[in-house]
């Protein structure tokens, strides 16, 4: 119950990334530099909020199963409990701010604009988007857990995160919040959503924490 109330709460604070990149957007005339910096907002909730995101537990429990496979089935049930519960919030939140015209119709646009970018891409195309948006995410994780001080852990994330609008990679949670605002207006599919985001981002960002983080540095 714990980690779906704080899965949950995850879900709907990195949802405030989606909000930074199109309000900033509208604000600086485009998605450019000022938004790319405003994205990582939602992030810095989660990680100084400490709030249990899927894609940050590819390293701790991970560690933890290696070194006691006894763990495995403890680290399955704290991913199927937290995903669910983190897409749960973004599917909340993307419902409120569609539906409660949180958003202006100019920046829902330029939102909008950017999901149908994000949907170009095919399935591998966007899980390898996932591998590389998952690896910079773990590594979040890790640096947070060596950082001394709460401006160190600031710096570091913000640094991280703004790496993935600015390249263009996937994250299964945050990524969502976009594409479902889409699907609330009715420019995507339920199906599309599933089939050409969530799951080849999800597996991309899976791949990229696991392997690319936690197995090297346990290695």
């Amino acid at each position: 119950m714990g980690l779906a109330f704080s899965g949950f709460a995850a879900g709907l604070n990195i949802s405030f990334s989606a909000i930074a990149l199109a309000v900033i957007g509208l604000l600086t005339g485009g998605i450019g530099l000022a938004a790319i910096a405003a994205y990582p907002v939602g992030f810095l909730m989660v990680v100084l909020g400490q709030a249990e995101l899927f894609t940050e537990h590819t390293v701790p429990p991970v560690a933890v199963t290696l070194m006691d496979r006894s763990q495995i089935w403890n680290t399955l049930r704290l991913w199927v409990v937290i995903f669910v519960f983190n897409v749960f919030g973004v599917i909340v939140f993307a419902f409120v701010v569609s539906y409660g015209g949180i958003l202006g119709p100019t920046a829902s646009d330029l939102l909008l604009g950017e999901v149908a970018n994000i949907m170009e891409h095919g399935f591998w195309e966007m899980t390898l988007k996932g591998v590389f948006g998952g690896w910079l995410v773990a590594f979040v994780a890790w640096v947070v857990a060596a950082s001394k001080d709460t401006i160190s852990q600031l710096f570091l994330t913000w640094l991280l995160v703004l790496l993935i609008p600015a390249i263009g990679l996937a994250h299964c949670i945050a990524g969502s919040t976009e594409v479902l605002i889409s699907v609330l207006a009715k420019e995507t599919s339920w199906i599309k959503y599933l089939g050409r985001f969530l799951l080849p981002a999800t597996l991309g960002n899976a791949i990229g924490g696991i392997i690319l983080v936690t197995l090297l540095n346990y290695g």
